[in-house]
């Protein structure tokens, strides 16, 4: 059996999702989010399923490949209960931050899907075990992913407040878990 099955499993769900997409099956918008579907509309389901949604196939590849190299790595050092908890926690703790800084820009509106805010929850993790492990050396390991993650982050319809809170929710349940688990 493979170590690291939730991350396999995590990523045949993106997959599987993506094509029911792509053959119209289900619709991108019926699983999006924003502050006005998630709070005004309640539709907290949506805090979940737009984080495995994809449009684009480069979207889902690039996200794919992510949640392979980073997600592997984090569940063989937490496990597969502590890689799930991270991982949803992430998803859904990072992404009702990032909703709640969009309302306080007034940007009810704004919507967001794809699997990379759950993926910097685990890139989050990854920092912290670099950290932990490795101190301030480690810091030199962790410049180009987050350089990458900066770069991607701006640029135009990306939604960078949701991996940015993502990871900050990521980091924390990490450090939860290392510390007192």
């Amino acid at each position: 059996m493979y170590r690291e099955f939730c991350t396999y499993f995590l990523i045949l769900v993106n997959v599987i999702v993506f094509f029911m997409i792509r053959s119209e099956k289900i619709e991108a918008e019926d699983l999006m989010m924003s502050y006005h579907m998630v709070f005004n509309r309640r539709e907290y389901y949506r805090l979940v399923s737009s984080g495995f949604a994809h449009r684009e196939p480069m979207h889902l590849l690039f996200n794919m490949i992510s949640l392979y190299n980073i997600g592997t790595f984090v569940e063989n050092v937490f496990g597969h209960f502590s890689f799930l908890l991270i991982y949803f926690g992430s998803l859904i703790f990072g992404h009702i931050l990032s909703l709640m800084i969009k309302h306080n820009n007034r940007n009810d509106y704004a919507l967001s899907l794809g699997a990379s805010g759950a993926i910097c929850g685990i890139m989050g993790a990854y920092f912290l075990v670099i950290l932990y492990v490795y101190g301030f050396r480690g810091m030199y390991d962790l410049l180009r992913p987050l350089l990458s993650l900066i770069m991607i982050s701006i640029l135009p319809g990306v939604d960078g407040t949701s991996h940015f809170s993502c990871m900050a929710v990521g980091m924390a349940i990490s450090f939860i878990i290392i510390r007192f688990l």
